[in-house]
């Protein structure tokens, strides 16, 4: 971890660089994982993040396993990976949600020993204060999640929505913490460079582009509200929840 109390890394590799010598990390899936893990848990719900294919049959039988509510497909109706569907999510409810990279890298980061917690645009400064309070003396791992050009596998892709999310993590954290690495304080800035933009920016970025052409808009205008809630979701016993 060299001097650095906040570390930023990238995706899977990313996690499993820093997540051993943390207290904590944060893992930014903003289109669409932490966004969706946002809402519900600001509902007063849980998830249970699936690294697994929603069509997997797997995933039916670990929601089983759980007493969980396996999520819908999205665009088919009912809670889905959609965080516009999650908007009427009953509190109490425990939803299993499957994708291929926030999901994905908070089930591995649980067995790597750091707190985890699930941020976003929208509770980056709630996440960044938890993760403060989580991780104690240790360090703090950043992760935008990116993508895979194979989807589950294959190199990374990053994407500009999720190093927009872990900047304005680590601009929260960078109020905090002096001692933040070079790539933390370059996410921060590029952050408040962007603030103003980042609406358009998420509309026009490639994930942006899929989902609107999915009729999935509402989701990206959810994805790119900055700091309206205060969840700050925390992963305990394989269940993120308040």
């Amino acid at each position: 971890m060299g001097r650095f109390r906040i570390r930023l890394e990238w995706g899977r590799e990313g996690l499993e660089a820093l997540a051993p010598y943390c207290g904590a990390v944060i893992i930014v899936d903003v289109l669409s994982f932490s966004t969706s893990v946002d809402i519900a848990v600001g509902r007063g719900g849980r998830v249970l993040p699936l690294p697994l294919r929603r069509t997997d049959p797997e995933a039916a039988r670990a929601a089983a396993r759980s007493g969980a509510v396996l999520a819908a497909a999205k665009g088919e109706g009912g809670w889905s990976l959609s965080p516009s569907s999650l908007r009427d999510l009953p509190a109490g409810t425990l939803l299993a949600l499957p994708s291929p990279n926030g999901a994905t890298l908070s089930a591995r980061a649980a067995d790597l020993g750091a707190a985890v917690l699930a941020g976003s645009l929208r509770n980056a400064t709630a996440v960044a204060k938890a993760a403060a309070e989580a991780a104690g003396e240790r360090p703090i791992g950043v992760i935008p999640a990116g993508e895979r050009w194979g989807i589950t596998e294959g190199p990374m892709r990053p994407g500009i929505e999720d190093y927009l999310g872990a900047g304005a993590i680590a601009a929260a954290l960078s109020d905090r913490y002096d001692d933040v690495s070079p790539e933390t304080r370059l996410a921060a800035l590029a952050f408040r460079a962007a603030r103003a933009q980042v609406p358009a920016l998420l509309e026009q970025a490639v994930s942006g582009r899929e989902l609107i052409d999915s009729g999935l808009g509402a989701d990206v205008a959810l994805a790119a509200q900055v700091d309206v809630s205060a969840a700050a979701p925390r992963l305990a016993d394989g269940i993120y929840a308040a």
